[in-house]
């Protein structure tokens, strides 16, 4: 169980302890602070991994306000910081408190910790698709270079062509020439060229396939404790050897870090309906659940504006819920959400994060999330508006008629 409380950081006052499921959504307003609770969440998950591998130390991230200005830094978020802020974060293996400017570290029991692999999809991932050889642009934020990163490694390592799971569009890089093409029914342009909303999925399903693939062939090939306790040990060597630069010691973190095996993929996406059509984003919404799917201790956050992605996970844990009500209706439920995307009630939790910027987790009715939260009623006012609308017409016919019935 991993858990989080935040005050006085960014937008959010203050948030309560929020107890997180390997499946969270966060929703609200924009600017409400749904990506700064995301942010931290990424922060303290990718420092737990920092810390069990040695590359980061205790003392390290403890001393000279490192974990703001640094740590909290890679996602711009120091300067959201101030005098009142606090932060507590809990997972079975860590617990980390940020109080009255300082930063504490609690080791609990190491033995069964996961390894994960981290990665932030920030909602700016199109830029890299819609500027052509984004690549080459110097001083790109840390959390984009890293998106970056990892999409030119999984279209440098795929064979053929790449699915974008919507509308049997397909992605081809020439890696010869490093140009990305976007192909579909009858048509190849080049990815600068094409749909925003084919923009924004190619980063973010390209990397999410290739991540989760990846950590699933790990996972099903895990490094024994006696290893990772060995590995730990030469990445702590590295890192306290005074004679190396450190352009040195990256180098030599390189090569450990690719014989670290990762147990898990913890997926966090800022707005996956981003320039998507409703339909489109049931395809992502299931592209992303299938993913955390193929490993038994994956995790996915997904901050969203979109009230279709709160109503389409419901659909996800109906099927499940179908299934094992009804074993012989599997096939029947596929053909409405495929069978690779079925999540359990208990993955999931969905909070709204309110204008005053405090956090409450929406109720659930059978295990689903209820209609009544923010983002529905943001729909359901759109009915409220053209109701009062036509009482404003008809309140105009009656005035006009009676002016009518005096002049006769």
């Amino acid at each position: 169980m991993k858990k989080i409380h935040v005050k006085h950081i960014g937008p959010i006052s203050n948030s309560g302890v929020l107890n997180l499921a390997p499946i969270t959504f966060f929703c609200g307003r924009q600017g409400s602070g749904k990506s700064t609770l995301a942010k931290l969440i990424s922060t303290c998950l990718w420092l737990e991994k920092a810390l069990v591998k040695g590359s980061k130390t205790i003392k390290y991230v403890t001393s000279y306000s490192r974990f703001k200005k640094e740590l909290c830094g890679y996602h711009r978020l120091s300067d959201f910081f101030s005098a009142e802020s606090y932060l507590h974060y809990e997972s079975d293996f860590f617990v980390f408190t940020y109080q009255d400017g300082k930063f504490d570290v609690q080791e609990k029991d190491l033995q069964h910790f996961l390894m994960p692999k981290v990665m932030y999809v920030p909602a700016e991932r199109n830029f890299m698709v819609a500027i052509e050889h984004a690549e080459k642009i110097k001083k790109l934020p840390p959390s984009l270079q890293t998106l970056q990163d990892e999409y030119l490694r999984a279209l440098n390592r795929a064979k053929g062509v790449l699915p974008l799971h919507v509308d049997e569009v397909k992605l081809q890089y020439d890696k010869l020439n490093k140009v990305t093409w976007v192909v579909g029914e009858g048509y190849k342009t080049k990815a600068y060229q094409a749909a925003s909303g084919f923009q924004s999925i190619a980063p973010l399903v390209v990397v999410s396939d290739y991540l989760a693939g990846m950590v699933k062939e790990q996972a099903e090939e895990p490094m024994s404790a006696e290893d990772k306790e060995k590995l730990r040990k030469e990445i702590q060597k590295i890192q306290s050897n005074s004679k190396f630069t450190e352009e040195m010691k990256n180098l030599l973190m390189e090569e450990l870090n690719s014989r670290l095996k990762i147990d898990c993929f913890w997926n966090i996406v800022e707005e996956p309906e981003q320039n998507l059509y409703p339909q489109s984003q049931r395809t992502i919404l299931n592209v992303l659940t299938q993913n955390f799917n193929q490993s038994p201790h994956n995790g996915l956050i997904i901050t969203t504006h979109s009230p279709y992605m709160i109503n389409y996970i419901s659909l996800n844990i109906k099927a499940r819920a179908v299934a094992e009500k009804c074993p012989d209706c599997a096939e029947a439920i596929s053909s409405v959400v495929p069978k690779e995307s079925w999540i359990k009630a208990e993955q999931v939790k969905v909070f709204e994060i309110q204008p005053n910027g405090s956090v409450i987790e929406l109720e659930t009715y059978e295990g689903m999330p209820s209609d009544n939260n923010y983002l529905n009623n943001a729909l359901a006012e759109t009915n409220i508006l053209f109701d009062q609308l036509l009482e404003i017409e008809d309140e105009d016919d009656n005035q006009t008629l009676e002016t009518e019935e005096k002049d006769n």
